[in-house]
């Protein structure tokens, strides 16, 4: 099984036993609410999305991760991943914590591991971010990991292969 690690992170591939856990990650309100459009998300979104990973690691070779802590492994604390923008062939990164893991630099480093899996290993040319003006903390991410503004309305980051730094 498919299985990146960090210093402090376990990142495996979404399975449908997942299903609770992300249920209740991209419910929670700090979560759901640059993510989701602050909408609530329904069990069978939850599923298709599971579904679409599994997908598009059979078809592309990419797709979301759950992460949890190396001294932590059975608790979900966040996600991230690769997956195709809808309507284009660009992909775009992802990713989010519960609350309680913000703050240590969880994500950065969620992120720079599913970046590089997507341009070592996928071999992907750019891989793009986009996150609400408001966000902040991802604006921040995006720009700890290299990576440079795109496009308006949303705040869209790209980084190419030849300027990634593991």
């Amino acid at each position: 099984m498919l299985e990146l690690r960090t210093d402090r992170l376990l990142l495996r591939p979404f399975a449908p036993e997942d299903e609770d856990a992300l249920f209740g990650l991209w419910n929670d309100p700090y979560v759901r609410r640059y993510l989701w459009d602050d909408r609530l998300v329904s069990r069978e979104e939850v599923r298709e999305q599971i579904a679409l990973s599994e997908r598009d690691f059979r078809e592309r070779g990419y797709g979301g991760f759950v992460l949890s802590l190396v001294d932590w492994p059975g608790a979900l604390i966040g996600f991230c991943g690769l997956r195709r923008i809808e309507g284009r062939e660009d992909v775009e990164l992802l990713y989010g914590l519960y609350r309680d893991f913000w703050g240590r630099g969880l994500a950065t480093e969620a992120a720079r591991a599913v970046l590089r899996f997507g341009f070592e290993r996928v071999g992907l040319k750019d891989i793009y971010a986009r996150a609400d003006l408001a966000n902040a903390a991802s604006i921040r991410v995006m720009e700890r990991l290299g990576m440079s503004p795109h496009a308006p309305p949303t705040v869209t980051y790209r980084l190419r292969r030849s300027d990634f730094a593991p």
